[in-house]
Parts: structure tokens; C-alpha cells; sequence
């Protein structure tokens, strides 16, 4: 008997894949379903599953700290409506990893993989904690897995020039080339360092260390130049504050 666990804070969804890992997968017995990764952290200890289900995003302890604090060792599979950390997945280990909405057919391929890890009687790689940004360390998202058609970039976000929320996506913009992610901005901007990179606008965050130069066009409106940029960033009233001239005394 397969033992699975599934860890997701959003009960539907937790609630769905469940129904369909009973369905699909008949032989196998979920023994634990968690709605935050502090449930998932004690469960993983407590019932020693083979596979464990672990959404990405769960509050303060995400299913990558999950996977990198627990010290038992099982077949992982992320399963998030975010992209970013695919790569880093798959190179630390992981099995799978389902992209929200994944449809039956995708689930279906992925416990077919795990059954055929699972026959073979592979042992589960531990993951590398020095590879994932942890939302327990206090450490700041230093690269970004992006890709472009069939081509992936390991980009440093030191080299970002700034982030434009457009719609469901999200523009990445570096001096050479521009991305578009399913992340939402605000849980980029949770991931990286407030003191470099700054909301200047509520669809737009920008690396200040990238910033050229700011122009006044009146008294209400300012915009940012980054460097190597043709068109400039507009600046809210509520940003302005940022920018203001220091006012020297003559003395």
C-alpha cells in the first residue's frame, strides 16, 4: 500500500485532488491531508508517507521549507499555480510538478511516473535548502528560473530592471530581453529585498539599482528612466515621496 499525503491551504483544490488521487490511483491510501505546511511538516513525520503532494504557496511555512526542514524522505510533487521554481524542482529532486489548473490527463501522467519510480524502488533525493529562498530564513529571492519559447535563463534579479504587472501575467524586463510569468506581483515582491526593489506604482516594481534617472513633469507627475530603457515608468503620488530632491542649508 502507497501512503500519500497532500498538502493545500485552499480546500477545494485539496479536497479535488484527493477525490481524483482516489480515483486514479485506487491502490494507494491518503493518510494525511494538511491546509498549511505546519500540518504538512508534523503529518510527513507522523504517517512516513512514500509521495507527498505539496502546493508551493501556503502561508508562512511554504512546501519548499516543508520539503527542506522535514527529515523523512519521500517522492515529492509540488503542485502550485505559480512557475518559478520548476527547474530548481526537478534538479533538487523533486518528481513532478502540476501547473494549477492541471487537467486529469497531467495528474494521470504524473502518478504513472511515481508508480514507476515507486516499482523500481528508487530512493527520494533530499532537497538542497541553500537552492530555495525560504520564507523562514529572511533570505531574499537572489535568481529568478525564466524562460522564452525552449530556452530557460537562470537570471539574477541584482540584473532585473523592473517588474510590470499586466493582466493575469507579469512583465520581467532586463536590459536584454523581457519575460512574462504567471506569478502575481505581490508575492514577487514578498520574495525580494524591499530596501532594492520598490513599488513606485501598483502595477509596477523596479530595481532601484537600476534606476538612471527620475524626471519632474510637473508639480503631480514624475516618471522613472531605467537605465537602458527607451520609455520611461510612471511614478503614483503615493511613490513620490522616494524621489523628492534632498534640500541642502547654505551655511
Amino acid at each position: 500500500m502507497t501512503k500519500l499525503l497532500i498538502a493545500e491551504d485552499e480546500e477545494i483544490l485539496r479536497l479535488s485532488l484527493a477525490k481524483k488521487l482516489q480515483k486514479y490511483w485506487p491502490a494507494a491510501t491518503i493518510v494525511a491531508q494538511c491546509c498549511s505546511g505546519e500540518e504538512a511538516l508534523a503529518a510527513l513525520e507522523q504517517h512516513q508517507p512514500e509521495v507527498a503532494f505539496l502546493d508551493v504557496q501556503m502561508g508562512a511555512l511554504s512546501g519548499l521549507d516543508v520539503a527542506c526542514l522535514s527529515s523523512h524522505r519521500c517522492h515529492l510533487v509540488f503542485v502550485t499555480a505559480y512557475d518559478q521554481y520548476a527547474v530548481k524542482a526537478f534538479e533538487t529532486g523533486a518528481l513532478d510538478y502540476l501547473l494549477k489548473p492541471y487537467s486529469d490527463a497531467r495528474l494521470q501522467q504524473c502518478i504513472s511516473r511515481l508508480q514507476q519510480r515507486l516499482e523500481q524502488a528508487s530512493p527520494p533525493q533530499a532537497l538542497d535548502p541553500a537552492l530555495f529562498p525560504s520564507t523562514q530564513s529572511g533570505k531574499y529571492l537572489r535568481q529568478l528560473t525564466l524562460q522564452l519559447g525552449n530556452k530557460i535563463w537562470l537570471q539574477n534579479t541584482a540584473d532585473i530592471l523592473y517588474f510590470h504587472a499586466s493582466g493575469r501575467y507579469v512583465e520581467v524586463v532586463t536590459t536584454e530581453r523581457e519575460f512574462v510569468v504567471r506569478t502575481p506581483l505581490k508575492e514577487l515582491e514578498k520574495q525580494l529585498d524591499p530596501a532594492i526593489f520598490w513599488r513606485i506604482h501598483r502595477s509596477t516594481l523596479i530595481n532601484s539599482q537600476q534606476l538612471d534617472h527620475v524626471k519632474a513633469l510637473d508639480s503631480e507627475q514624475m516618471q522613472a528612466w531605467m537605465k537602458g530603457c527607451s520609455k520611461p515608468l510612471a511614478i503614483s503620488r503615493s511613490a513620490q515621496h522616494r524621489f523628492k530632491p534632498t534640500e541642502w542649508l547654505n551655511k
